[in-house]
């Protein structure tokens, strides 16, 4: 079984890929007469925005020296590792900043991250759950987790976490897209992910983007099209022909 990645870990991740290649930004008004905590921090983000991930870790580890207990500084800097693919040391970074702070759901949000990648998915699903039970509307979390647990199978569990996530930010994977697609790259099979992606946009009313994830799905290998016509979320875009065409896939008469 491949690995599960998330869709997205968390919003400065995105961040992050954003702005990189941009200019970097001015260091804020009054630096130098801050703490040497602060001044890091705030370097280790500049750095950061750019994407240039090694300058932002040793800006965040000097930060992690200067105020080893700061779950912030920690948690940076397992973003970093994590952008280098240093997944062991992302992981420890992760779970110091959780020990740092308990009630710190985008840690326990990264941290499951590293589980899927590595196919921890029990541990996985339980970080990404303690990161809901902290932070409910964190809409990352609910659609890491709901991906994760269409992968596993139990899509109808994975659609209400999906649903939960589109509801929040309905544009999150427009977004994020250039992320979100790094990430299901990695990922192992989307097909059931995606249905569900188009389910819960059917159920919202946003055809366009119904129909967008039906094609996702249908080249990511799904074929039981008959669900349009079970799954009562389709039910009031059923006769929208981008929908109706569906059913008329190979494998929607088999």
């Amino acid at each position: 079984m491949k690995s599960i990645c998330a869709l997205a870990l968390v919003v400065c991740i995105v961040a992050a890929a954003a702005c990189a290649g941009r200019p970097a930004p001015s260091a804020p008004a009054g630096a130098a007469g801050k703490p040497a905590f602060e001044r890091a921090l705030d370097q280790g983000l500049l750095f950061l925005a750019r994407g240039e991930y090694g300058k932002a870790a040793a800006s965040f580890r000097t930060a992690a020296e200067a105020r080893p207990d700061s779950a912030k500084a920690r948690n940076f800097l397992g973003l970093c590792y994590f952008h280098d693919k240093d997944y062991a040391l992302a992981r420890e970074q992760f779970e110091k900043a959780i020990a740092a702070d308990a009630s710190f759901a985008t840690a326990y949000n990264n941290l499951a991250g590293v589980c899927s990648i590595k196919n921890e998915f029990a541990r996985a699903e339980e970080l990404y759950k303690k990161a809901l039970a902290l932070s409910p509307d964190m809409v990352s979390a609910n659609y890491n987790l709901g991906v994760l647990l269409c992968n596993l199978g139990r899509a109808k569990e994975g659609f209400g976490f999906i649903s939960r996530g589109i509801a929040l930010d309905p544009d999150y994977l427009e977004k994020n897209a250039e992320m979100t697609a790094a990430f299901n790259a990695r990922s192992f099979d989307m097909k059931e992910a995606y249905f569900a992606y188009a389910r819960a946009y059917a159920a919202a009313g946003d055809v366009g983007k119904a129909v967008a994830f039906l094609g996702k799905a249908r080249d990511a290998g799904f074929k039981d099209w008959t669900r349009i016509l079970r799954d009562a979320e389709f039910g009031k875009v059923l006769s929208d022909p981008r929908i109706a065409s569906f059913l008329k896939e190979p494998a929607a008469s088999n």
